[in-house]
């Protein structure tokens, strides 16, 4: 019973392994790279278990096991050992997933105080919503908008500090997807996304794959002569799934990367246990990053995530 067990616990860290590793576009492998993380915690008693039942050679296999799940982590944490950049213009990014906007829009506004981002991104915007905040005063503390609010879970706006140009709605997306150009003092103009792909599950995956891969042509037709990019929302992909890792090269990091911040859980922040999946990303180009971090958005599912960057000239 006791090497059943052991080989049950492996056989679902291997799971995880695979999900990771795997450009899969089945719902049921989508689903399990989101949980990805969590499946590989299993290798570890897999490994006890083998050991107890099998004798070293379990504890050699599962203890491999073990090394393979820690390797495919490792690039989330692997920046905490490297010298932080403090050259460039500091700018300030705050997202948020506002629950078809049910945030509680005081909330948002507080969030905005206490981390005074340059530019707040909000998807599942609501014309109610977007009123919302109005009426809570983020037009005092962010006087420049894009905002193509819409019910449901469609809507998306751009709050930012500074003017803003170059206001552009992306065709193709279930969601809105929006860019403008940030007009910082003193500093290169960083081309700011609020993007939120539609999600893999329930919805048919292949809207997902088709969202996904279509932000990453979008991302790579920018002229690398364009000044910084800042690519904001809700991307509902873990570092777990492949689509994801491929938005990632050496152009575009991920901001919670480059801090080595580890794993940022911000889905689901509404249900009794702590969230558990990290699917709320910064990503940018010509930016360094100073520190990331995550907010909690009572009446939304998830957690807004944050990130304080120093903007380069290309």
């Amino acid at each position: 019973m006791i090497i059943v067990l052991g080989a049950v616990f492996v056989a679902v860290a291997l799971l995880g392994i695979a999900a990771h590793i795997v450009d899969s576009t089945g719902q049921f492998m989508l689903v399990a790279a989101a949980l990805a993380r969590l499946l590989m915690v299993a290798a570890v008693p897999g490994a006890v278990l083998l050991g107890v039942g099998v004798g070293w050679w379990g504890v050699a296999f599962g203890s491999l096991v073990v090394v393979v799940a820690l390797s495919t982590q490792f690039p989330l944490v692997r920046s905490r050992f490297r010298k932080p950049n403090t050259q460039g213009t500091r700018f300030g990014v705050l997202s948020a997933n506002i629950l078809l906007g049910e945030a509680d829009a005081g909330a948002v506004v507080a969030a905005v105080d206490a981390h005074s981002p340059d530019v707040l991104t909000v998807v599942e915007l609501t014309p109610s919503a977007h009123e919302g905040l109005v009426a809570a005063g983020i037009l005092e503390r962010l006087p420049y908008t894009f905002v193509s609010a819409a019910s449901g879970g469609n809507g998306t706006g751009i709050y930012s500090r500074y003017p803003i140009s170059d206001e552009t709605r992306h065709d193709g997306y279930i969601t809105e997807l929006l860019s403008a150009r940030v007009q910082v003092p003193d500093g290169p103009w960083p081309l700011v996304f609020a993007v939120h792909p539609v999600p893999p599950w329930p919805r048919n995956p292949s809207e997902w794959v088709r969202e996904l891969a279509a932000l990453g042509q979008l991302m790579d037709k920018i002229p690398l002569d364009d000044g910084p990019v800042v690519v904001s929302g809700d991307f509902n992909a873990t570092f777990d799934h492949k689509r994801y890792r491929d938005l990632l090269s050496n152009r575009y990091r991920d901001a919670a990367m480059e801090v080595g911040a580890g794993h940022l859980a911000t889905y689901s922040a509404d249900a009794w246990y702590p969230p558990l999946i990290a699917i709320d990303h910064i990503l940018v180009s010509d930016a360094a990053v100073i520190d990331v971090g995550v907010v909690e958005l009572p009446g939304s599912d998830h957690r807004g995530i944050r990130a304080d960057l120093l903007l380069r000239a290309p």
